[in-house]
């Protein structure tokens, strides 16, 4: 019952931002980079994993990791396959052979963990804040399998504060919503602590939930 209620919430949202340009002049949206919002509707785009950062260190780590390997392939054999160095520079392959092909290894898991990110995009969504029904909806995407859809409702009355754990940089923070049933919920990725103008989004949105917001130290 639940997927089908977040595959029409997903098909009203596409049908939303479809219309979104024949909304007649009366009713002022306000655009903003990741998401748009009127009056009594607030649709909050959140990000992924496809990020520029994510593809520098999934293709840093493989790279880096075929490198290795390469060099433990060459100490194995006693000799460079490419002739890039002299084989009086090969090291030996035991100790050093052995250790750098579990550093290889090791680091071709953990491409491996970046790039099915990038390709699920884990952690992408929406936050939308309807003050018409008087209801939040949170939507992400997590890993293949029972939780690849996450879908979470709030009623507007179960809000309590807005919580912005804020970083010495100025405009830079993470915001969560603090509720009675479902406890304290993240609205901006966890993993990425400096969103630009974060500090202004939660004036914003504590205004339109009419909601005070509190702001601590990161620790």
């Amino acid at each position: 019952m639940i997927n089908v209620y977040v595959f029409l919430v997903d098909l009203g949202l596409i049908v939303m931002s479809a219309l979104l340009v024949h909304v007649p002049k009366f009713i002022s949206w306000g655009s903003e980079k990741h998401g748009c919002r009127s009056q009594d509707a607030w649709l909050d785009i959140v990000p992924g994993s496809r990020k520029i950062i994510n593809f520098f260190w999934a293709s840093f780590t493989l790279l880096g990791s075929l490198g290795v390997f390469y060099i433990s392939v060459s100490s194995y054999y006693g000799r460079d396959f490419f002739s890039f160095i002299s084989s009086e520079f090969v090291i030996p392959f035991l100790p050093q052979g052995v250790t750098l092909t579990f550093y290889g290894i090791a680091g071709l898991f953990l491409s491996l963990h970046w790039w099915l990110l990038i390709f699920w995009n884990v952690g992408s969504g929406y936050n939308f804040f309807d003050k018409k029904n008087r209801m939040v909806c949170f939507f992400r995407y997590g890993f293949p399998g029972t939780y690849r859809r996450i879908f979470l409702r709030v009623r507007m009355e179960d809000i309590q504060s807005l919580i912005l754990q804020a970083n010495p940089e100025p405009s830079s923070g993470v915001l969560y919503m603090q509720t009675r049933e479902q406890g304290t919920i993240p609205l901006t990725p966890v993993d990425d602590r400096t969103p630009r103008n974060v500090i202004q989004k939660g004036w914003d949105l504590s205004r339109f939930l009419s909601v005070p917001m509190e702001i601590v130290p990161y620790s």
